[in-house]
């Protein structure tokens, strides 16, 4: 519908195309990135431009104690976040953050005079914590089932014990 629509406006069909596959490859391109992880992103005080107070979708990724953050749905932009301390890492409630899995992780980081909080599946959340990872350990809802690289784990374990 929305192609019949730019077509009904005079847009070229070829501009169209070549459009969504410009964005399809930058969206390849950053989804390749290493230590990318894909999830949402608020200002919960203050603010810092680019970002706002509601949750926005996208990647993100660490490099050094910055955050680069690449904006959903072109991504084109990238916001670049230099955090000046994590100050709280948290399983987030239901329905707080939506689509990314059952038991999504939240993040919340000071920088400058504000505070930002990112979300990110939980099997991300070693991505999501970046330079802090050694610092925090990964709080799971006692009620969710483990994980299943756990599960390889104590499995490889009991194997080798076997020997």
């Amino acid at each position: 519908m929305l192609i019949a629509l730019l077509a009904i406006l005079g847009v070229n069909l070829v501009v169209i195309v070549v459009l969504l596959a410009v964005v399809l490859s930058r969206k390849r391109w950053v989804k390749r990135q290493p230590g990318a992880f894909r999830g949402v992103i608020r200002v919960a005080s203050g603010e810092i431009d680019g970002l706002r107070p509601k949750w926005g979708r996208g990647y993100g990724r660490w490099v050094r104690d910055i955050l680069v953050w690449t904006k959903a749905p072109f991504f084109f932009r990238n916001e670049l976040v230099a955090a000046d301390g994590m100050d709280q890492q948290r399983p987030a409630g239901p329905d707080e953050v939506k689509r990314l899995g059952d038991h999504p992780v939240i993040v919340q980081l000071r920088t400058g005079g504000a505070t930002v909080e990112v979300a990110a599946h939980d099997e991300e959340s070693q991505q999501l914590l970046g330079p802090y990872r050694e610092s925090v350990a990964v709080t799971r809802d006692p009620s969710a089932p483990p994980e299943h690289s756990s599960q390889a784990a104590s499995i490889g374990a009991h194997a080798n014990a076997d020997r």
